[in-house]
């Protein structure tokens, strides 16, 4: 039966992106500096890497903006920005959501027990603009940030990935595991939480395979 129900998926994301004759598929990535692209040129940026390898199969939008948080009481939402607006209004075929690095900072992580609600929300909001919305949730990358009460390798690891997996389980959404990815690459990060360009390529090298079904989490 998960055989079937994983063969299944892959013909249902094939759907997703077609040949050249077919709509481009509309693809958002919400997100936070990981996703904006931090610190490396916008053509290395894990997103522009996969516009670039999907070409006209896809459009795809970045809706990533630093610092931003998925918690709503948080101390900086990415809903509150007019990029998520933004994002809604793209009535995106797919989407990528790259939250939770910032969650995990004492400020934001002190609402923890909103996570998984806030996560399911933004889900649902989406999926109003498009019922047939396919939804990816990212695995946050390894943080190696030390600094007293900012971004937690521990809680990201221990905390905010368990309930990701848990509102993507409770919404039928699928994961992309970007921590395991970049798990053991510390000399990737370039100040210690953004990949470099050679992270980024790992990352959309990765991203990629399970969009197009050759990778299943």
């Amino acid at each position: 039966m998960k055989k079937i129900i994983i063969l299944l998926w892959v013909g249902m994301l094939a759907s997703f992106l077609p040949g050249e004759c077919a709509a481009a598929v509309k693809l958002a990535c919400l997100g936070d500096s990981i996703t904006a692209g931090m610190l490396v040129k916008k053509e290395d940026c894990w997103v522009s890497r996969i516009a670039k390898e999907l070409d006209k199969k896809a459009e795809v939008g970045n809706f990533g903006v630093s610092a931003r948080c998925l918690l709503f009481r948080g101390d900086r939402p990415i809903t509150r920005e007019k990029v998520y607006q933004d994002a809604l209004a793209f009535k995106p075929d797919v989407l990528l959501i790259g939250m939770g690095t910032n969650d995990s900072k004492k400020v934001n992580w002190s609402h923890k027990d909103d996570f998984v609600d806030n996560y399911k929300e933004i889900i649902a909001e989406f999926r109003k603009q498009n019922p047939k919305l396919k939804v990816y949730c990212l695995l946050p990358i390894p943080s190696q940030e030390a600094r007293e009460g900012g971004i937690s390798k521990e809680c990201i690891e221990k905390e905010v990935i368990p309930l990701i997996r848990q509102a993507a389980k409770s919404t039928r959404s699928k994961v992309i595991d970007l921590n395991k990815v970049m798990k053991g690459r510390d000399n990737l990060l370039v100040d210690g939480v953004h990949p470099n360009a050679e992270g980024h390529g790992l990352m959309a090298e990765h991203i990629l395979l399970v969009l197009k079904g050759k990778a299943v989490e």
